[in-house]
C-alpha cells in the first residue's frame, strides 16, 4: 500500500488497542468520538496494519456507507472472511433476489462488502442468524485470531430492527473471545448509549467504551511537515495550531483547509481559515438546521453550546428571556421535551445526568460564532 504522506499515523494507540484486547479480560472495544474526527482513518490505516502484522485476519465494516441495509453488509463482510474467495454465487444463492444489486472488495487483507436488498421475512432472518453462527464458528477454528472492525456501530442501534442480529453477534463473540476480537466505533453518543448502556439491549455492558483521543499540536505539525514537503513553503506554527482549534479540531476540516492551500499555492492562513468555514458551513447548511429547530429549541440548544446546565436558574431566565416570555413559562418539563425532541434528531446527547454535548461539533461551533457571539 502506497504511504499517504499526510496521514498522521498513530501506531502507538494501535498497539496500545491491541494488547488491551491480547491481554484477554476484554473481548472489544467501543471508540466514541464526532464524526470526521479520523476514526474510519486510524482503523485503515493505522489499526489495521497493525492487526495484520500481529497475525490477525482482519475484517472491516463501514456501516455508515451501507445504512439501507447495515446487516446484509455485516453479514456479507464476516461470510467473506469465513469461507475466503469466490462467494458471490453463494451470496446470491442465499440472499439473492431479483433486482438485488451485491459488490464484495477486498484490499490488502482487509474485507469489506456493500450490499442491498429489500428486508427478508423473518425466517430469512433467523437463517440469516444461524448462517452468522455457523461463520463466528468457521473463523474460530482458523490459525490465526480474527479481529472484526465495524465502524458506526450506532447504524444497528434499532433493536426492533437488528435487536436479533446485534444479539446474535454478542453470543458469538461471548463463545469465540479467545479468537475472535472486536472493536466498535460510533459517531453518536446517543445511538452508543443505547446500544451498551441500556440494560436490556443485546450489548448491554458488552464492551470497554473509551473516548477516540482527539488530535493535539503533533498532529499539526506533522501537517505542516508533509505541506513543506509538498509545496517548498513553511507555515507559522501557531498560526497554523490556532486555525485548528478554530475548526473545533475538527482533523478532516483541516486536511482541507490545506489541501485547499496546496491547489491555490497560498501561504495565507487567514483567508483559508475564512473559506473553508464559509464552505463547511454552505455544505452543511447550519442555517437551515438552526432555522428548523423551534424557539425552545434554539434557546435550550444556546444554553448547551455556551457551557450552562439548561435547567438552573439561570439559564431558565436567559431562556425567557430569548423567547420574551416569563420565566414561570419555562418549566422543567418545558426543558425535558426540548431535549428529548433534539436527542431524538440527533441533534444533541445525553453525556450524563442533565449533561449534554452537541453531536455535530462544527455545528456547535457555527452556533457559538453564529448566535452566541452575534
Amino acid at each position: 500500500m502506497t504511504r499517504d504522506p499526510w496521514h498522521y499515523p498513530r501506531t502507538d494507540l494501535a498497539d496500545q488497542y491491541l494488547k488491551t484486547l491480547e491481554i484477554g479480560l476484554i473481548k472489544s472495544l467501543a471508540l466514541f468520538a464526532q464524526r470526521r474526527m479520523g476514526k474510519t482513518e486510524f482503523l485503515r490505516k493505522d489499526l489495521i496494519p497493525a492487526a495484520e502484522q500481529a497475525g490477525y485476519i482482519t475484517i472491516y465494516v463501514s456501516l455508515w456507507e451501507s445504512r439501507e441495509d447495515p446487516e446484509a453488509v455485516l453479514l456479507d463482510a464476516i461470510q467473506k472472511a469465513a469461507e475466503g474467495e469466490g462467494i458471490i454465487p453463494d451470496i446470491r444463492r442465499r440472499f439473492g433476489r431479483p433486482g438485488s444489486k451485491i459488490g464484495v472488495g477486498a484490499n490488502a487483507g482487509t474485507v469489506g462488502a456493500q450490499a442491498s436488498w429489500e428486508q427478508g421475512t423473518s425466517e430469512t432472518s433467523s437463517n440469516r442468524m444461524l448462517d452468522l453462527r455457523q461463520w463466528m464458528n468457521t473463523l474460530a477454528r482458523k490459525k490465526k485470531p480474527t479481529l472484526l472492525l465495524v465502524d458506526e456501530i450506532q447504524s444497528l442501534a434499532d433493536e426492533k430492527r437488528y435487536g436479533a442480529l446485534v444479539a446474535a453477534l454478542r453470543s458469538a463473540l461471548d463463545k469465540h473471545g479467545d479468537q475472535i476480537k472486536a472493536v466498535f466505533t460510533g459517531s453518536s453518543s446517543e445511538g452508543l448509549q443505547r446500544m451498551f448502556q441500556k440494560e436490556k439491549a443485546p450489548l448491554f455492558q458488552f464492551s470497554h467504551q473509551i473516548p477516540f483521543p482527539q488530535m493535539g499540536p503533533e498532529f499539526v505539525r506533522h501537517m505542516l511537515r508533509a505541506f513543506t514537503n509538498a509545496t517548498q513553503r513553511q507555515l507559522n506554527e501557531a498560526e497554523t495550531w490556532q486555525a485548528f482549534i478554530d475548526l473545533a479540531l475538527v482533523p478532516e476540516h483541516f486536511r482541507l483547509m490545506m489541501a485547499n492551500m496546496v491547489q491555490l499555492g497560498s501561504t495565507d492562513i487567514t483567508t483559508a481559515l475564512r473559506e473553508v468555514k464559509a464552505a463547511i458551513q454552505e455544505s452543511a447548511e447550519y442555517p437551515s438546521r438552526w432555522a428548523e429547530l423551534t424557539p425552545i429549541d434554539q434557546a435550550v440548544l444556546s444554553m448547551i453550546v455556551g457551557g450552562q446546565k439548561p435547567y438552573a436558574q439561570e439559564s431558565r431566565e436567559l431562556i425567557a428571556e430569548r423567547m420574551e416570555i416569563a420565566v414561570k413559562g419555562v418549566t422543567s418539563g418545558v426543558i425535558q421535551r426540548s431535549i428529548t425532541r433534539m436527542c431524538a434528531k440527533g441533534v444533541i446527547a445525553t453525556t450524563g445526568h442533565r449533561e449534554y454535548l452537541v453531536e455535530d461539533r462544527a455545528f456547535a461551533a457555527w452556533v457559538e460564532q453564529a448566535v452566541l457571539h452575534n
